[in-house]
């Protein structure tokens, strides 16, 4: 059994000076601190003397008292007891459970906290999803209607073809491609900024708990952690650890969509943009990523190809009612995008009449929405 207290200078077990190091750095201490660095073992540099420790940190005077105090009480089981009353489970770097990716960043953090995941349980299902494949969907809070519909799309149908959706929880793209993972019966989980019980936004309440159900939210931050605007960027490079690569739906030049894309660049994965308005402010961030090399995303098959992913055999979703040969053809010319009767109707091959009638099926069949004065799109599930 692992010793109740750390003292001033004892070592402990490594999963416990993980959390012991994670409750303190992310918890007790509420500014950055320089990276843990995975060539130093948690159980290690929990091991140092109180000094050195303070040293690495670069901690302030009050700090040092904050840490002194902190190693004197610490007691794992009690930690862990407070842990599962509230139905969540920690993660430990060099530990079974803790994402083999996220342990090859170079700043991973000392262990995630972990909620959901259903009657598999939370760290199980993190298992599960992180043995599978994966890929970060982010972009602008204030999304536009054609970045939630981009999103979506992409999403969804990722999703759909077994691909488990990573982001944020945030407002606008974030939000958009969780539902739509969830609406296609896929796989998502969420990284937050703040701690791993904490609904932020609120707004998001009814998606936070869907997640839950069956599967997982985790963050670096202990329970009880309160989002403050320099933790997001810190959480995604968690995102970008967890995915084997990023699409960016829509960022302003200095969005934090990009700071995932960043983190993606330095650790070889994938970077893929959806290419947007000339003339919207929130295309600037994709366009700016195209003309670095990102892959240009304007179907879902882009990705499939990119990552070496079988895509389905046919668009629509196991279960769908058979089409038509009218409205399968008219199926294949949807996308995120609105487009007009007219447009459909040529791309199609299809006189105007045929086009309409084929489309008001699609939409009954829950293939296709329509918004008047904007055309038809692709239902994404959103």
């Amino acid at each position: 059994m692992a010793a109740e207290s750390s003292g001033a200078g004892g070592a402990i077990a490594g999963p416990d000076a993980a959390l012991a190091l994670a409750l303190f750095t992310c918890g007790v201490i509420k500014r950055p601190l320089p990276a843990l660095s995975r060539k130093l073992a948690p159980e290690r540099l929990w091991a140092l003397a109180p000094d050195e420790l303070a040293a690495h940190f670069k901690l302030t005077r009050l700090e040092r008292e904050r840490l002194r105090a902190f190693r004197a009480g610490f007691s794992p089981a009690h930690e862990r007891q407070a842990l599962s009353r509230r139905g969540i489970e920690f993660a430990a770097l060099g530990q079974e459970g803790y994402p083999p990716a996220l342990a090859q960043i170079f700043d991973p953090p000392a262990g995630i906290f972990v909620i959901g995941g259903g009657a598999a349980g939370p760290l199980a299902r993190l298992r599960e999803l992180v043995a599978g494949r994966r890929i970060a969907v982010v972009g602008a809070r204030a999304a536009s209607r054609y970045g939630l519909d981009a999103a979506g799309q992409l999403a969804g149908a990722l999703a759909g073809s077994g691909v488990c959706i990573c982001s944020g929880l945030a407002f606008g793209v974030d939000a958009a491609a969780h539902r739509a993972a969830i609406g296609s019966a896929g796989a998502t989980m969420a990284v937050l900024g703040c701690g791993p019980e904490r609904i932020y936004p609120r707004a998001n309440a009814a998606l936070y708990r869907k997640i839950l159900k069956s599967d997982v939210i985790m963050s670096e931050y202990p329970p009880g952690t309160t989002p403050l605007p320099w933790r997001f960027p810190a959480r995604n490079r968690i995102i970008a650890g967890l995915s084997e690569g990023v699409i960016v739906v829509e960022a302003r030049e200095k969005s934090g969509a990009l700071i995932t894309a960043d983190f993606c660049l330095e650790q070889g994965k994938e970077v893929f943009a959806v290419p947007g308005s000339i003339f919207s402010e929130l295309s600037a961030g994709p366009h700016q990523l195209i003309r670095s090399g990102a892959v240009p995303v304007t179907r879902p098959e882009d990705v499939f190809e990119a990552l070496g992913i079988e895509p389905p055999a046919d668009r629509t979703e196991a279960g769908s009612p058979p089409l038509g040969e009218d409205e399968a053809r008219l199926y294949r010319q949807l996308a995120a995008d609105f487009r007009h009767l007219d447009q459909l109707a040529a791309g199609a091959g299809l006189d105007s009449g045929a086009a309409a009638g084929a489309l008001v099926s699609l939409e009954i069949k829950g293939l296709a929405r329509h918004d008047p004065g904007r055309g038809y799109a692709l239902r994404s599930g959103i």
